[in-house]
């Protein structure tokens, strides 16, 4: 007999377990998945100790009749898929078959159904074997328990991670499911207490602010956009409402939530400078194209799919994201706050195990509008343990531009402070400037704007200018030289590794031309594998750090006032390239707050 043989049924479902069920969540995933293409509107999603212990999904579907519910437990079998010119227009979220069979060869699992016609059906499995099949008195819809998981495989119990670490996966998937299906109603609920509710109006607004709060949810801004290839509604938040993690970008492309990571680095271009660094915003993104145009069929776990037309995708959501956040005005409002008592912590991934209150979103919403109005905070008392607030609670939106083309307040100069900050008034208030951080966007713009465009307006220098390198780096600046040239950089070949600089252009700063040059090569040496438009970005961020005006230092007037008047024409005056604010407000109203002259 030869030593190749087919494997029994039991023993692949246990293999494609591996893949299709991982811990707990990929269980729920799974289940609520099909629970979605069976057109449900209503789904509960019931989970003891975090789904180790058990796993309950019920739903009010189509529901299956006896035969369908026994031939569900078969690797391959699937009502999504009949013929081969399927798999290019799949537009459910499940279709290889693989999903029940692979869940009841590693647990216990009991399925009640009906399809509202006939008699409710009942099927019980354990680890892959039918213990019971029968008659049940059942509504329409299903429901599947799952017990005792990875009772037949320890070495996969043994590895799974604390019970908050396994929920937080669970809740993280329930999350990101209700936004991409905001016309279902989902509830989320562990030992026996409400985790999360939706309400199933089709509002994704109030889904977002059923996950992340409703002072969340006012500042999403909505943008739709539609061509002849995808059709495309964005939810972003304005640049204060940022997390830590980039996790809080769901991408949803035909009804299926997805992984791209090149979509990812265009919603975050398009926050280029307006988020500090590290910090990532809230985004959902709703694409529909043609099926045709996404190859779905790249991994079990289906979160990663190929996209035709992905460059253009991505073109089209960074200039979205642009448009808009340069349309609104960010100038921190100083606020003085207790210590820690009337804090407001930020919301966390990780899953919490204290009650919190419940709010109805009802309350606060009229179909996809946000009321403006809500509830007044406690009055905060700034004699008590204050402390100096600078983070962004406060954006005031502008319609347009102020000030013929400029994007700030007119502001008049009053003094500096520490050498560090410059100190304006106006009609609103006092505005402290961090002068670095000014001239830091002032001068990014500057470059950004003289990199891309051809000028005529150089000067020769009375020395030139030689730069001596390696074989290896001169190859990499000779393969540059074109894009030295768009930068407006004239350079030339010397000998075998050494090149010659004659002129420079006018906008680079006249004193410290073999700096800045000298940077610039370094830059193009060490970062081969960035995009022009990329490098030019990186590069003049670079640039206008070393070239600015540091903390500690007095300059004079009229410095200070050009300072202003230039920052007052930037695109983005607001923050700095690398994300931090560049100047704060605190209002007459608050001055006098704290001086008791208003209670």
């Amino acid at each position: 007999m030869g030593k190749i043989q087919v494997m029994n049924s039991h023993l692949a479902n246990k293999i494609a377990a591996g893949e299709v069920v991982e811990r707990p969540s990929s269980v729920v995933k799974e289940l609520v998945e099909n629970a979605i293409d069976a057109n449900s509107t209503k789904i509960d999603i019931i989970l003891e100790e975090s789904g180790i212990k058990s796993i309950k999904v019920i739903d009010n579907g189509l529901g299956m009749d006896k035969e369908d519910a026994l031939l569900a437990f078969s690797r391959h079998a699937t009502s999504k898929l009949t013929k081969e010119q399927d798999l290019f227009r799949i537009m459910t979220l499940g279709f290889r078959g693989e999903a029940l069979p692979s869940i009841a060869s590693v647990s216990d699992i009991t399925l009640m159904t009906s399809n509202g016609v006939d008699s409710g059906t009942k099927v019980h499995f354990r680890g892959g074997k039918l213990i019971e099949e029968g008659l049940a008195a059942f509504r329409k819809g299903t429901e599947i328990s799952v017990n005792q998981l990875f009772f037949n495989t320890p070495a996969r119990l043994k590895y799974l991670k604390s019970e908050n670490t396994e929920l937080s996966y669970t809740i993280d998937f329930i999350n990101k499911i209700a936004i991409s299906n905001p016309q279902i109603s989902f509830k989320l609920m562990n030992n026996q207490r409400v985790l999360l509710e939706t309400y199933g109006n089709n509002n994704i607004i109030q889904v977002l602010s059923s996950i992340y709060g409703i002072e969340v949810a006012k500042k999403i801004k909505t943008e739709t956009y539609k061509d002849n290839y995808l059709d495309m509604k964005l939810y972003f938040s304005e640049p204060e409402v940022n997390r830590t993690t980039r996790n809080y970008i769901t991408v949803i492309i035909n009804k299926r939530m997805i992984k791209n990571n090149e979509i990812i680095k265009a919603v975050l271009a398009g926050y280029e400078s307006y988020l500090p660094i590290k910090r990532y915003p809230i985004v959902v993104l709703d694409i529909t194209i043609d099926p045709l145009l996404v190859d779905v069929n790249v991994h079990p776990s289906k979160l990663e799919v190929r996209l035709s037309n992905q460059e253009h995708i991505k073109t089209v959501i960074t200039d979205i994201i642009q448009k808009k956040l340069k349309e609104l005005m960010y100038i921190p409002k100083v606020t003085f706050r207790k210590e820690i008592s009337d804090g407001v912590k930020e919301e966390q991934q990780q899953f919490d195990l204290k009650e919190q209150e419940k709010v109805n979103a009802d309350d606060y919403f009229n179909h996809s509008e946000i009321k403006s109005e809500y509830q007044k905070p406690k009055e905060l008392k700034p004699e008590k343990d204050l402390k100096l607030n600078q983070t962004f609670p406060y954006q005031k939106e502008v319609p347009g531009v102020i000030n013929g083309k400029n994007k700030l307040p007119k502001l008049y100069y009053i003094g500096q402070l520490a050498g560090t900050y410059l100190l304006a008034q106006n009609e609103i208030g006092l505005y402290m400037i961090d002068q670095h951080a000014a001239q830091e966007r002032v001068n990014y713009e500057m470059y950004l704007k003289h990199f891309s465009q051809p000028i005529h307006e150089y000067y020769e220098l009375l020395v030139p200018l030689t730069f001596d390198f390696s074989l290896n780096e001169a190859l990499i600046i000779e393969e540059n030289l074109n894009l030295l040239t768009d930068m407006n950089i004239m350079i030339e070949k010397f000998g075998l590794s050494s090149f010659i600089v004659h002129k420079i252009p006018n906008y680079l700063n006249k004193g410290n031309e073999s700096e800045i040059i000298k940077t610039i090569f370094d830059f193009l040496i060490h970062h081969k594998k960035l995009s022009n438009d990329q490098l030019f970005k990186e590069l003049a961020i670079t640039l206008s750090c070393k070239r600015s005006i540091k903390a500690n230092h007095y300059i004079n007037e009229l410095e200070i006032e050009k300072l202003i008047r230039d920052l007052e024409k930037c695109d983005n005056p607001y923050t700095c390239p690398h994300g931090r604010p560049v100047l704060i407000n605190l209002s007459f109203n608050e001055i006098e707050h704290l001086f008791k002259r208003t209670m």
